[in-house]
């Protein structure tokens, strides 16, 4: 997963995705009202992260970067210290996740400012939907948070 990879085309596109696979089509140029996006929850399609036990699928991608995707975390799995250059909201729809110094349950929401070094286990098997301002994430050392 590059997590800071953006969509280059010069088009924006329109993202269908069907029986696990993402299709793109460039969007008509004639086409000046935007539409609403579904993705079924039966359309997800999870892929694994550098880190074990954690798997993620895009809902959204924003056309200047960031968007919203969903994180799903065995048991145990850990996402290390690191920081985002924009915001970031994280909303558990399952499970129990630790995120930096709090701990979050079902149903819970936890704003994150930019900037903010964080790291994230799963307590229990979780999901959690996160929504991101902006593209990007730094890699920290332990000894680098503020």
């Amino acid at each position: 997963m590059t997590i800071s990879q953006r969509d280059t085309d010069e088009h924006p596109k329109i993202i269908a995705i069907r029986a696990g696979l993402i299709e793109h089509q460039t969007e008509p140029a004639a086409m000046s009202t935007p539409a609403p996006i579904l993705t079924s929850s039966t359309d997800w399609h999870w892929s694994p992260t550098p880190f074990p036990g954690v798997d993620f699928t895009w809902l959204r991608r924003n056309p200047d970067g960031g968007g919203s995707a969903l994180l799903k975390l065995a048991k145990g799995a850990k996402l290390p210290l690191h920081q985002h250059p924009g915001t970031e909201q994280v909303f558990v729809t399952a499970g129990r996740l630790k995120v930096g110094e709090h701990v979050l349950n079902k149903g819970d929401h936890l704003f994150i400012d930019a900037h903010v070094p964080h790291a994230v286990e799963a307590l229990q098997s979780a999901v959690y939907l996160t929504l991101s301002e902006s593209d990007g994430v730094e890699l920290m050392e332990p000894d680098q948070a503020g």
